[in-house]
């Protein structure tokens, strides 16, 4: 296996972006399946429009890890403010919207590399810091983000009534 190269995602990536958001989701729907549904294949259009969407906004990114010429790991990250409010101290923050290494690439450094990618464009841009939202279950990846320095700032709870 080659060395990954961390660089920001074009129009061209699109069949492997799609490739890399359904493992993404997969991940996620073994994870918390009481809590996500399997996708079908027919949003395909959505997905392509969404993704170029992103792609041009100049307040969002997606990085990809490339390695051999396929991407093996994408970070989706996009520069949000606090709501104004007398009672909030305002951040600029980036929000890690979403994050996927293949499963063959994890434990590599890969995923290490697209989070530094993340943190230093949301530098870039102004934020103070870097916010993200994760399902917390057995085999997800909270302990990766733990041992990065990120922090729990805020928890949803849930009583199954």
């Amino acid at each position: 296996m080659g060395e990954a190269v961390i660089r920001k995602a074009n129009k061209d990536d699109f069949e492997q972006l799609s490739r890399l958001y359904a493992e993404f989701h997969e991940f996620h729907v073994c994870g918390v399946p009481d809590r996500l549904a399997r996708s079908d294949s027919s949003r395909i259009a959505d997905l392509r429009a969404a993704i170029q969407k992103i792609i041009a906004q100049e307040n969002a990114a997606i990085f990809v890890a490339e390695v051999g010429g396929q991407l093996v790991g994408l970070g989706e990250v996009y520069i949000r403010e606090d709501s104004p409010s007398p009672l909030k101290v305002q951040h600029t923050y980036g929000h890690l919207q979403s994050m996927i290494v293949t499963e063959a690439y994890r434990g590599k450094g890969v995923g290490t590399r697209i989070l530094k990618a993340v943190e230093q464009w949301s530098k870039e841009k102004n934020a103070a810091e870097v916010r993200l939202d994760t399902w917390e279950f057995k085999a997800g990846p909270l302990v990766f983000y733990e041992k990065r320095g990120y922090s729990t700032l805020r928890r949803t709870l849930v009583r199954k009534l």
